[in-house]
């Protein structure tokens, strides 16, 4: 994940700043610290997974804030494969979910399921499609 973050800093006209729940230190109340980092972010980059559509917290206290009519702007990206048709999606059904359509693959694909070489081509299609749709808002 850090990574593919890592990547888009090179932005002209935004400052990409990562925040994961990572950076909660020890003895902090991460409910709180988790609260705050979303009502101060301007746009949420999604990374989806089995992980993340299970989490019950992420269902019920983060994914709201970006979904329905005063949602937060955000990017909702495959990291790893899900089946669209059978997960639930808790809300991002309605959401374009961004997965690499390079020319190499015939089907669209996560980021995990790149090569090296793809997984490149995935961050800067990626890096194209966020500038979009920042740029529209």
């Amino acid at each position: 994940m850090q990574s593919l973050v890592e990547a888009l800093k090179p932005s002209k006209t935004y400052d990409y700043q990562l925040w994961s729940d990572e950076a909660i230190l020890v003895g902090e109340q991460w409910q709180k610290e988790i609260a705050n980092a979303i009502d101060n972010c301007d746009f949420g980059l999604l990374l989806l997974s089995q992980a993340f559509l299970g989490s019950q917290f992420i269902g019920e206290h983060e994914l709201p804030h970006f979904i329905g009519p005063s949602a937060k702007p955000s990017v909702p990206v495959m990291l790893a494969p899900i089946d669209l048709d059978r997960y639930d999606l808790k809300g991002l059904e309605a959401s374009q979910i961004f997965r690499y359509k390079g020319e190499r693959y015939r089907e669209a694909r996560s980021y995990s399921k790149c090569n090296p070489e793809g997984r490149d081509e995935f961050v800067f299609s990626l890096f194209q499609e966020i500038e979009g749709r920042l740029g529209k808002i």
